[in-house]
């Protein structure tokens, strides 16, 4: 039924009247979004008066005690706090194939994967529950970065499993980094009721990004791909398809 719905109703429309709700600064929004997902709010910053309205809280920003950072600097830590979805190696250009439709990652990013190709590749879905917000998984210095437009359909698992192409298809941020050991390719790729990507760089602008600050934010639920060049990266032990990753802790390591 939910991704029945999700394919009838307009996304702009239901993004518009979903944002309206969630900028009026009517508490019992946040208090039933908070008993619905179980959020433990006490993880967060949280504003002297309260959050204002449900964006407010649903871009809380977590206190750095509650998700300490891996120490261990030759890993790289998870840009977002998600469900570790799908994970593999990207063949041939391709870097997600669902009941037999795939993705390209060059159809996701609108530039050369050459140096993805045969690489490890992580999607990272975000739920309602989790801290919004995008952080640098190692230092590094952002050599590329575009907003590519598109639609605003659903990423939740189950409507991807019938809507293969929906990462190449919505609006995304593209951002590739140089970490002198190796690069890494992300898209913040967005969805339903996603009224913005925030990001702490300007397109086209120097950008160095230091390990576990953030680097963007999303204006509710969406997905993170990130995608690794061959031969310099290997996925932790941990990051497993299927697992809950915590902001601080690690999803890859540098080889070598």
């Amino acid at each position: 039924m939910k991704v029945f719905l999700a394919s009838i109703i307009p996304s702009k429309l239901c993004g518009k009247l979903f944002r309206w709700f969630a900028t009026r600064k009517w508490p019992f929004l946040i208090r039933r979004f908070k008993r619905a997902y179980a959020i433990d709010e006490s993880l967060a910053v949280v504003p002297e008066d309260g959050f204002p309205t449900l964006l407010d809280f649903f871009l809380r920003e977590p206190k750095p005690e509650a998700r300490p950072t891996d120490p261990d600097l030759d890993k790289l830590l998870t840009p977002t706090e998600s469900l570790v979805s799908q994970i593999g190696n990207v063949s041939a250009d391709e870097f997600m194939v669902v009941k037999g439709e795939s993705c390209r990652l060059t159809d996701l990013a609108k530039i050369d994967c050459s140096p993805y190709e045969g690489g490890l590749y992580a999607v990272l879905y975000l739920s309602p529950a989790d801290f919004h917000r995008i952080y640098a998984p190692a230092d590094a210095k952002l050599i590329y970065s575009k907003l590519e437009l598109g639609a605003k359909k659903p990423v939740f698992p189950s409507y991807v499993k019938k809507h293969p192409d929906v990462f190449v298809t919505n609006q995304r941020e593209v951002m590739e980094f140089d970490t002198g050991k190796g690069r890494f390719l992300m898209a913040a790729v967005g969805a339903l009721n996603v009224g913005a990507i925030t990001t702490k760089f300007e397109e086209g602008e120097p950008f160095e990004a230091k390990r576990g600050t953030e680097i963007a934010a999303f204006e509710f639920g969406s997905t993170v791909v990130i995608a690794f060049e061959k031969g310099r990266f290997a996925l932790c032990e941990e990051a497993e398809q299927g697992s809950k990753i915590r902001l601080g802790e690690s999803l890859a390591r540098f080889l070598g």
